[in-house]
């Protein structure tokens, strides 16, 4: 409840108030902001799992928490034909602040269109769902291990001061989650419950008849996330990182790992083929990263050739910004897991 109301609150949320938290004019930038070859790789990627599904006649991309528009603009703009004649393209966006800059960042597109959360959904005939960065934004308990088993941290008050608080399991969800995936946190080691996550996944799962749900973000296996031991939850502001969620609630993002294990069984028990997690590096070269630097460098050489110093720049800029995308020790690292239904896809065999 302390993290759902910390970001999502319509008034005072870090998201829910609707300011500009991600790309250049926020505090931290995605990869859809770092570079429209993002986008362009994906679209390359959707479209083949358009033909994997037989090249129905409309075929939907969801995008779950659009940002600020940039993956949208670069999947519309550069999807080829003709599968760009089938596609339709919906974000779902809690903020109204948020949609209303998509709108305006995307343009008049008569194929995209808005809703305001995932039990919005129609069934999708053929599609894909594609959430990057979002899972580990999504609230989870903590919980901690005494030695007899674990307890349950809850957020109370000592005077002025925001203080975690023991208490038993909140909810039979909560011990179910730890007894399904095998979650023992030793004595005094904190670990994060991904419900939320859990079931988003499965939600949308159940709303792909045919197609794929691709996640990208930090995260692990439960075995691994047990070897954090003091968990992974963390802030992020215009301050940089830290690990106190209690201080500056609503003017700091707050994050956990995504546990893959939850995640992977979600998929798997909603009848999908389960890949990776593998890193966002090798799916983008699988995708072509490698062809798109080499016309960069191509496009670079001959703007110099010209004597057009403002080409060159922008090409040398954004052939530094698809080497951040790729980069192990950045953006690269992120882990990507792609649940298919009824479908293969070329680019996950290759990653």
């Amino acid at each position: 409840t302390f993290m759902q109301l910390a970001l999502y609150d319509r008034t005072r949320g870090y998201y829910g108030a609707g300011n500009v938290r991600t790309g250049w004019l926020g505090h931290f930038v995605t990869s859809p902001e770092l570079d429209p070859a993002f986008g362009e790789l994906w679209a390359s990627a959707f479209d083949q799992i358009w033909t994997a599904c037989g090249r129905p006649p409309v075929f939907e991309i969801v995008e779950i928490g659009g940002g600020e528009g940039g993956f949208a603009t670069a999947v519309l703009r550069s999807a080829p034909k003709p599968f760009a004649d089938s596609l339709t393209y919906r974000i779902v966006e809690r903020s109204p602040q948020v949609s209303e800059r998509q709108r305006q960042i995307i343009g008049p597109d008569p194929r995209v269109s808005w809703v305001q959360s995932i039990d919005e959904l129609d069934n999708i005939e053929a599609g894909c769902v594609f959430c990057n960065e979002v899972l580990d934004n999504l609230p989870v308990h903590v919980i901690e291990g005494n030695g007899k088993g674990f307890v349950e941290l809850f957020v109370g008050r000592d005077d002025d001061e925001l203080v975690y608080v023991e208490g038993d399991p909140s909810s039979e969800e909560v011990s179910a989650y730890v007894a399904r995936h095998g979650l023992n946190p030793p004595d005094g080691v904190r670990m994060e419950v991904g419900v939320a996550a859990e079931q988003m996944v499965r939600r949308l799962a159940a709303n792909v008849q045919r197609g794929a749900v691709i996640a990208i973000d930090y995260g692990d296996t439960s075995g691994g996330l047990a070897e954090h031991a003091q968990g992974t939850l963390v802030s992020y502001s215009q301050r940089g990182a830290d690990d106190d969620v209690l201080v500056g609630v609503g003017t700091k993002d707050i994050t956990s790992h995504v546990n893959w294990t939850a995640v992977s069984e979600a998929l798997s028990t909603s009848g999908f083929d389960v890949f990776g997690p593998v890193k966002q590096r090798d799916v983008l070269h699988a995708l072509g990263s490698a062809a798109v630097d080499e016309n960069l460098r191509d496009r670079h050489r001959d703007a110099v050739l010209r004597g057009d110093g403002a080409g060159a720049l922008r090409t040398l800029s954004r052939r530094q910004a698809l080497g951040a995308l790729t980069d192990p020790g950045g953006l690269g690292g992120l882990d990507v897991v792609i649940g298919t239904c009824d479908c293969d896809l070329p680019f996950v065999q290759q990653a």
